[in-house]
């Protein structure tokens, strides 16, 4: 990274006087701003990565096949690589952000100790975000591929490639734009690395809408009679197929037949993650192209510097961030970066906890009889599909 410990230079400090406010002054209100933000995110980190750690080993235990009895609930592939992806997500966090990092109005990232050099907090910042997206990534990877599985749907290599050329095309972009910062010294890579996010999530609208209006209720018709149907209506909080019109023109609704308890908490876990993630998906699509405007065409981005005191088009990636306290009159600390690091890694510990600590009556069992346990100890897509169609085929053939 160059030659470490060359702070920037900044023209304008702020004023020590200043205006003030409830008897704080501008400096010392954003001073304690940005620490108080600071601690409760290295705090809240040591509690994420306690969690996913203590989720990691127990997942472990469970996927100890030796010791355990035929038809035992096992961890599915998908949890097993999403909290090894969390245990990465909160090591490079916690290094991203051990020196503390805080938006401004003149787009300038400002540190709190000013220990870090620029280079080296952007190399863990984009492994954090790469991890993160795969992990969101292959946990829908996982749910597209056992629900077209066991539909006997074709193209889900098909979708699994678009997921994952998508992410792949994202987080080169991240790199691109983390790397483009270094090397140009100009905010306009900023708005590139926002707009990166835009194919990416274009791509899972696309298959979250899919998987909730298309996927999701065939595969309900599927536990409903044994047999997959196009003919679906919305009826209550599930989609279900309608027969034929009885004598009197009414519709009769089929309703699951005794599935397994493990099988409705699957697609309700599916359907309930889609959502949401659709919802967040449409959100960044609304704002996030309206953030890379604003930066590029109201705020001049690309001939703005990231770190003031140097020249646009210098290597700036040994430099150390300005710190907070440095701030110039006039510009104001965005603190909405730092509280939305914040509320990502809660929603993850939250899913990590509920995952964790879901009963094994929910789980899926590793087989039909006669099937040996995995030697990965965990349940692949394919060993998930095999397990629903074991369950619904019984009864398919009961009713013939």
């Amino acid at each position: 990274f160059g030659t470490v410990g060359t702070r920037s230079k900044i023209e304008t400090r702020a004023a020590r006087g200043g205006e003030m406010a409830f008897g704080v002054d501008e400096r010392t209100f954003d001073k304690s701003l940005a620490f108080g933000l600071w601690a409760c995110h290295m705090l809240s980190l040591l509690v994420w990565m306690s969690t996913f750690v203590w989720a990691l080993v127990r997942q472990r235990l469970k996927a100890n096949v030796k010791s355990k009895p035929f038809n035992s609930a096992l961890p599915t592939q998908c949890e097993v690589y999403s909290t090894m992806f969390l245990v990465a997500y909160a090591v490079f966090d916690l290094l991203r952000g051990l020196d503390g990092c805080f938006d401004s109005s003149d787009g300038v990232c400002r540190a709190v100790f000013g220990i870090t050099p620029v280079a080296l907090r952007f190399v863990f910042w984009a492994l954090r975000d790469i991890v993160l997206l795969w992990n969101i990534n292959e946990v829908l990877s996982y749910s597209v591929g056992w629900t077209h599985k066991a539909l006997g749907w074709p193209q889900v290599q098909g979708t699994q490639r678009l997921l994952r050329g998508a992410c792949a095309f994202s987080c080169c972009g991240l790199i691109g734009c983390f790397t483009g910062l270094c090397v140009t010294n100009r905010q306009s890579y900023q708005a590139g690395a926002v707009a990166s996010m835009v194919v990416l999530n274009s791509v899972w609208v696309k298959t979250n809408w899919a998987m909730l209006k298309k996927v999701l209720p065939a595969l309900e018709v599927f536990l409903a009679n044994g047999k997959v149907s196009t003919d679906v209506v919305f009826a209550g909080d599930i989609q279900v197929r309608c027969q034929a019109p009885d004598a009197d023109g009414e519709k009769e609704l089929l309703s699951p037949r005794g599935a397994s308890p493990w099988v409705h908490a699957a697609v309700s876990q599916v359907r309930t993650s889609a959502t949401l993630l659709l919802i967040a998906n449409i959100a960044i699509l609304c704002v996030f192209p309206c953030i890379a405007f604003e930066k590029l065409v109201l705020k001049g981005a690309h001939t703005s510097p990231l770190i003031p005191g140097n020249d646009l088009d210098s290597w700036v990636g040994s430099q150390l961030s300005p710190l907070v306290t440095e701030k110039p009159p006039g510009i104001t600390l965005n603190p909405a970066l730092e509280l939305i690091e914040i509320m990502i890694g809660w929603l993850l510990w939250t899913y990590t906890v509920r995952t964790s600590r879901c009963d094994d009556a929910l789980r899926p069992r590793y087989g039909p009889p006669g099937t040996s346990p995995p030697p990965c100890g965990y349940i692949s897509e394919d060993a998930f599909a095999s397990a629903l169609l074991a369950e619904v085929s019984p009864r398919a053939k009961k009713d013939e």
